[in-house]
């Protein structure tokens, strides 16, 4: 039987183990790296990405902010917030344009304004009140018991036997 030195074990345990890590801090994604070009990765792209929602599907981050190398739906974006940068337009035409072409859900948060935040907030609150009217009046018609008239005679004698059994099992 070969005796294993425990230098040899700890030692490819270790080799191990950093390979393992390297392995994985290679696949992490690190924002702004893109094989093809970084020069668009600029704090003006970054604070107008940062409004404007990042539609991968794989995400649920902004286009300033999506950690994704080679995303179909940021780094496009991204190229084009820098051109339209260079170009001189301002944050809000950006936006603007980009909601213009995509619509509300491009934005990474939804407007405040109008009648849609308005009914965003109230509706849980409307919810729950039209709830516990519809489950008090259900509630209310359905705790009233048989009607006495409606009982027959042998229901009667059945209900008086057990209301004998009752208080004398509590006597």
């Amino acid at each position: 039987m070969l005796a294993r030195r425990p230098s040899q074990f700890s030692l490819k345990l270790f080799l191990a183990f950093f390979g393992v890590m390297a392995a994985l801090v290679g696949q992490s994604a690190a924002p702004g790296v893109s094989p093809d070009s970084t020069s668009y990765w600029t704090p003006d792209v970054m604070r107008v990405g940062q409004r404007l929602a990042c539609r991968c599907g794989g995400c649920r981050n902004t286009v300033g902010d999506c950690p994704m190398l080679h995303c179909e739906s940021a780094d496009p974006k991204r190229h084009r917030i820098y051109d339209m940068k260079q170009q001189g337009a301002s944050d809000n035409d950006i936006v603007n344009t980009v909601v213009r072409e995509e619509g509300i859900v491009a934005l990474a948060t939804p407007p405040t304004e109008g009648f849609g935040p308005l009914l965003t907030w109230a509706m849980p609150g409307i919810a729950l009140l039209l709830g516990f009217f519809v489950y008090s009046r259900w509630v209310k018609r359905n705790r009233k018991g048989p009607e006495p008239e409606t009982l027959t005679a042998r229901d009667k004698a059945i209900m008086d036997k057990f209301r004998a059994q009752i208080d004398h099992e509590l006597e």
